[in-house]
């Protein structure tokens, strides 16, 4: 299942509802930036993978993401497979980290910039 949320507000009310494992953003949200989703998200008591997404995604975004905690970054335009190998690893990381097996629906939330 997909919750699309245009704000950081809506996104954190889906995570505070739902036991999502993986949130997919956007580099740069209106207002704010996938900082403000990785600053919430980390709050939580078992915190979702997050992937960010960017055109711009320099070696600077990769590093800075990284090392405060996003599980990874995608290059815009998408490569289909490599959407699935980061979707899928990001996806099982979770699952061994939480020890959590017996999910049966998936969730992803998508943080995208206002239009």
């Amino acid at each position: 299942m997909i919750h699309p949320c245009a704000t950081v507000e809506s996104a954190m009310a889906a995570l505070s509802q739902a036991r999502i494992p993986l949130v997919v953003t956007e580099r740069d949200l209106a207002p704010g930036s996938w900082r403000d989703i990785l600053e919430n998200v980390l709050r939580l008591p078992d915190p979702p993978m997050l992937i960010v997404t960017s055109r711009l995604a320099d070696d600077y975004l990769w590093a800075e993401a990284l090392n405060l905690g996003a599980y990874d970054v995608l290059v815009k335009p998408f490569d289909a497979s490599e959407v699935v190998r980061v979707i899928s690893s990001a996806w099982q990381h979770w699952i061994d980290l939480y020890d959590y097996i017996q999910v049966r629906h998936p969730q992803v939330m998508v943080a995208t910039a206002a239009a």
